[in-house]
């Protein structure tokens, strides 16, 4: 049976304005005439229950999340989910599994679905994604990451790496090693740009490793470069990435911190309770969650989305530094 993308693939359309000519939104003549064509030609038959949907209020809350991996989204989900027990609203969940084409699918999809807005917990902004937006005629909040033109919900992971780098500074390492995820995360990145601006007046070498939020890749990695370099500080830019090296650190009888200092960013729920305690930076997840989730509802009610302002992190020092 024919689908959308079949005439999509015919047409040379996006999905998108196939699913506008479906649901008689604005394309052109010229288009119009050429999709009709292609339906007839494949013997295409709408879906009844999402045309259906189209035709009244779902009261749906659509949310798309990159991964499973990860405190961060957990607990700001866990905010929204609570949030959400006091209204008449519901929470539709998709996972992109970190492909990006199937994140703008999963947005094309659910607005199909008539879902009332979206909340996108992003690691990536691509070109397709902005495409997509535009196309959008439901509200949407993008969580952890920019996008002009909507609500964007952060926290100051720039400040952040300020406070670790002050911190070190108070300390006596020469050498640092900082394992970071993939480039495409600019916020977390933003981490690593404040930690290295934040030093640049001290004579301190940073060792700078891009890997994957795993903890697995930070033990294997870790245990490489321990062989390789001089550090006596080792920084995460996640909680979760800092346990893999606390892992590979014990697995070769590395004191923490009387040879080897360690940090992360997070506070995850453990940090406080593994042995060392760990050093990190704690972010306000929860209230990030429930500011989402607020402003999406209000811009459904019809109100206009607000710029905020990235909420601010603090640093805890613990038992696995100094």
């Amino acid at each position: 049976m024919a689908n959308i993308k079949d005439i999509a693939e015919l047409t040379g359309f996006s999905k998108s304005t196939i699913s506008r000519y479906l649901n008689n939104g604005s394309v052109s003549d010229k288009t119009k005439k050429k999709i009709k064509e292609a339906i007839d030609e494949l013997g295409y038959v709408p879906n009844s229950y999402a045309r259906n949907l189209k035709k009244t209020k779902t009261n749906i809350i659509g949310v798309i999340i990159p991964n499973f991996i990860g405190y961060t989204k957990n607990t700001a989900l866990n905010a929204i989910n609570i949030y959400l027990k006091e209204t008449d609203y519901s929470m539709l969940l998709s996972c992109s599994n970190d492909d990006m084409d199937e994140e703008v699918r999963i947005i094309e999809e659910m607005a199909g679905l008539n879902v009332e807005g979206i909340i996108l917990f992003a690691s990536n902004i691509t070109q397709k994604h902005k495409e997509i937006t535009k196309t959008l005629t439901i509200p949407l909040v993008i969580f952890g990451q920019k996008l002009e033109g909507f609500t964007s919900i952060l926290a100051n992971d720039y400040e952040a790496g300020r406070l670790m780098a002050d911190y070190i500074k108070t300390l006596s390492h020469k050498e640092i090693s900082y394992f970071d995820v993939g480039k495409y995360d600019q916020a977390v990145g933003d981490r690593f740009l404040g930690l290295s601006d934040g030093i640049k007046d001290r004579n301190i070498k940073i060792n700078h490793h891009h890997f994957d939020f795993t903890k697995k890749t930070a033990y294997e990695k870790a245990k490489e470069i321990l062989d390789k370099e001089k550090s006596s500080f080792y920084i995460g830019a996640t909680d979760n990435i800092a346990f893999g090296i606390i892992e590979a650190l014990r697995e070769k009888e590395i004191r923490i911190p009387d040879d080897i200092s360690v940090a992360g960013f997070g506070n995850y729920e453990i940090s406080s309770i593994i042995n060392p305690a760990l050093t990190t930076v704690a972010f306000p997840y929860e209230k990030l969650g429930k500011l989402a989730i607020e402003d999406l509802l209000k811009q459904i009610e019809g109100e206009k989305g607000l710029k905020k302002a990235p909420l601010s992190p603090r640093l805890i020092v613990r038992k696995s530094t100094l």
